[in-house]
């Protein structure tokens, strides 16, 4: 569930601004993510590596449009760790050497963004929520600047109070702030497509649940019944207005 809900969520945040960007990028540098992408796609994985390390290192700083595709590099690389050695020991090396370049320079949200897409991608979030927690405690609020909604959800799944104090303060807050906008906006793109409207607003809804629920555990955990108890009310109003709209 909790790796679900992650991935949902860096959909959620990132998908619709990769749609935008698509088609922009820098001639030359889009020819070199479709034949990586090619050559991953038919397991020429060590011609596939390759490419994916040169985009890794290079597609933001060529050209800045190319920061929602490097999620999609990223899986890649990740993905080939199960059958490409080569893949396996650059791509943990390159987690290894992202973190210390984070912690030397943390308000570079670029190695931010891919640590924790790296770290979830290897099912190491716990690793990287220990990362943010150690410098959190030295310097807090180290990460405000790169502080985002994924990022919210996976201290929130991992039950890390360090982190919810220092970024999220207020629980239900947050969730109210923060979340409830966002998967609100989901469930009314919903209508954009007739035929697919309502199995779109079922998914929304048990996505709804699933962070509800993530949320509700972090506040009975850490913080009573009270806080468990706004956050649960927070989602019945928000399942009631939608179930006002259908009416």
């Amino acid at each position: 569930m909790k790796q679900l809900l992650l991935s949902t969520a860096l959909v959620a945040s990132g998908a619709f601004s990769f749609s935008a960007q698509a088609g922009e990028l820098d001639p030359q540098l889009q020819a070199k993510l479709d034949q990586a992408q090619f050559l991953y796609d038919h397991g020429y994985y060590q011609e596939a590596l390759k490419h994916i390390q040169w985009l890794f290192n290079n597609g933001i700083a060529t050209d800045y449009d190319f920061a929602p595709h490097q999620v999609s590099i990223i899986t890649w690389w990740a993905a080939m760790r199960d059958h490409h050695e080569s893949a396996r020991i650059s791509y943990d090396r390159a987690v290894k050497d992202t973190i210390t370049q984070l912690k030397r320079a943390p308000h570079n949200c670029a190695a931010f963004d891919d640590v924790e897409v790296m770290m979830e991608n290897k099912h190491a979030l716990e690793d990287f929520v220990t990362v943010l927690e150690n410098e959190t405690t030295e310097h807090p609020q180290i990460w405000q600047r790169c502080w985002g909604y994924s990022t919210s959800l996976i201290a929130v799944e991992q039950t890390s109070k360090p982190l919810i104090d220092a970024y999220l303060v207020d629980l239900s807050d947050h969730f109210k702030a923060e979340f409830i906008p966002v998967i609100d906006g989901l469930y009314s793109q919903c209508d954009d497509d007739v035929d697919y409207r309502e199995p779109c607003q079922d998914s929304v809804i048990e996505y709804l649940t699933g962070v509800s629920t993530s949320f509700r555990h972090a506040a009975m955990t850490h913080y009573g019944l009270h806080e468990a108890g706004q956050i649960g009310g927070l989602t019945v109003q928000l399942r009631l207005k939608w179930q006002a709209q259908n009416n």
